[in-house]
């Protein structure tokens, strides 16, 4: 049997709500020679059963972290792997249906070992184009002089070169693609951005935080880096926790919730 092209690996926790429409991206790609590895860090709802309902998905795998942490869960991945290519993607994410042709065109084109790609919000408006065009211009910009940071949410790595620089750092609980792309580069590897094929992102994390919460708890973060890697991590915990998506999905209904009991409480004055 011959390998497939792309190994698509996918961490989740808790994702029943988001994958789904993920998957259902990856069943209606143009270009289908991938394999897609779910890597479940014990999912508490129904996760799974969601993905194996797409048995027309024909070369899944299903692996289980002890685990919940998406750096073990992608290391876990990429050593399950199958292809040459890696391509890492979060759950949440949407990709159009011409997004792997494109990945495939821009590896045949360019001779970086890791590729990014632009991304636009899950939600169209001028405050979240705004915000997604500030992250696609920095990103881009610091590519061009020495890459410092790695959006990790979606990018494509020769596996080989994946395996050389060790693959994601466990012991790291936030930014854990700014370390790897640092590996890299140290390395003498090289990394490229592309406009095109962009996918989407999910802003679930601004909307649970607030844009301005967002901004300060990443200022925190990167002033904690000062005192040494112990405490950075201790407040990567607490600032930046990795609590699956069932977490982003409660606080919804907690915030509808209060806003309902406090109409309430006016219609009731």
């Amino acid at each position: 049997m011959l390998k497939p092209v792309f190994s698509l690996i996918i961490p989740t926790l808790n994702e029943a709500q988001y994958l789904p429409h993920l998957l259902q991206d990856l069943v209606n790609q143009s270009y289908q020679d991938f394999e897609v590895i779910i890597v479940d860090a014990k999912s508490s709802d129904n996760t799974l059963s969601k993905v194996r309902a797409f048995n027309n998905l024909l070369n899944l795998k299903i692996l289980t972290s002890q685990i919940r942490h998406v750096c073990t869960q992608r290391n876990l991945g990429a050593k399950s792997a199958s292809s040459d290519v890696l391509i890492f993607c979060d759950a949440d994410n949407r990709l159009p249906p011409y997004f792997l042709q494109g990945v495939k065109y821009r590896l045949e084109s360019s001779d970086a070992d890791l590729l990014s790609f632009w991304l636009q919000p899950d939600v169209k408006n001028s405050q979240n184009d705004t915000i997604a065009l500030a992250i696609n211009t920095f990103l881009e910009f610091q590519s061009t002089l020495k890459p410092t940071y790695l959006l990790e949410s979606l990018f494509a790595v020769h596996k080989h070169v994946f395996e050389k620089i060790g693959g994601f750092d466990e012991s790291i609980h936030y930014a854990e693609g700014k370390s790897l792309i640092q590996s890299l580069i140290q390395l003498g590897y090289t990394s490229k951005i592309y406009k095109d094929p962009t996918y989407t992102f999910s802003f679930r994390r601004f909307r649970k935080y607030g844009v301005l919460s967002i901004v300060a708890r990443l200022a925190k973060l990167e002033l904690a880096e000062l005192f040494g890697p112990d405490f950075h991590s201790l407040q990567a915990k607490k600032l930046y926790p990795m609590q699956g998506g069932s977490f982003f999905h409660k606080t919804t209904k907690a915030k509808n919730k209060f806003l309902k009991n406090i109409q309430k409480l006016l219609k009731d004055l």
